[in-house]
């Protein structure tokens, strides 16, 4: 029997489609809470693991992005997905599941907003700026007040997906993958699989370049106005609408 991780799932059993959805770093699988409500009211049974390191779960034998990926690998090998969806660094998850999907069955693919390419000389500020923020211990109404378009049920999840978490989080996964570089997984995508990358608004100057993503080919880019690195929090309906376009298409 095949032994899978802690996960949150919505909708029936029973559904004849799948989705597959990958929260990133200091989140947890609720952070998908809107798009997998969605999702299962258009008739999904939506899955969400908690990655490793994250919501109570312990770390694996490194933190690097390809063992985070290795764990979820007893979902793939249980059923097959519809759509697979990834948030931040869960999209690099993604990225490193692209070889394990099926090489016939047409599959929707989206990516949120994931920092792809982050040059050495600023992996340092980056870090910085990721660790001050996991340990400020922000409220649900701090979370609220900065970002004026999340729900308080976001707000709490977001709290209680850096609080459950480990500390070290960001520094660990930062740390564990020195050569932050994944764009070179896109070639994995199966020809059957449809992939679409989502992107913050341009003016927020976030870690993803639209020029990062625009030398690929057969890669639908979309950039979502006044969507901040959150898009899931601020433009559920985005995310869904994209999904689905894949399968619909």
């Amino acid at each position: 029997m095949t032994t899978v991780p802690s996960a949150s799932q919505w909708g029936s059993p029973t559904a004849n489609r799948r989705a597959f959805l990958i929260h990133g770093l200091d989140s947890s699988s609720h952070t998908f809470h809107r798009v997998a409500s969605t999702l299962a009211a258009k008739g999904y049974l939506v899955i969400a693991p908690n990655l490793l390191g994250h919501a109570l779960r312990k770390p694996g034998v490194d933190f690097k992005v390809q063992t985070l990926a290795d764990d979820l690998l007893p979902y793939l090998q249980a059923a097959e997905y519809d759509i697979v969806i990834g948030h931040s660094m869960g999209a690099l998850v993604v990225l490193s599941l692209l070889k394990y999907l099926p090489k016939t069955k047409h599959t929707s693919v989206v990516l949120i907003d994931p920092s792809l390419e982050i040059a050495a000389e600023r992996m340092v500020d980056w870090k910085v700026k990721l660790s001050d923020h996991s340990r400020t211990n922000l409220t649900a109404e701090d979370y609220i007040a900065l970002n004026p378009l999340w729900t308080r049920e976001d707000a709490i999840w977001r709290v209680l997906g850096t609080q459950i978490g480990r500390s070290t989080n960001s520094d660990d996964h930062i740390d564990g993958n020195v050569l932050w570089s994944f764009s070179h997984l896109i070639a994995d995508k199966p020809t059957a699989a449809a992939l679409t990358v989502l992107i913050e608004d341009l003016r927020f100057n976030g870690a993803l370049k639209l020029e990062t993503v625009a030398k690929f080919k057969d890669i639908r880019a979309v950039i979502v106005p006044n969507a901040s690195h959150w898009i899931q929090n601020e433009f559920p309906e985005v995310i869904v609408e994209e999904a689905l376009r894949n399968i619909e298409e």
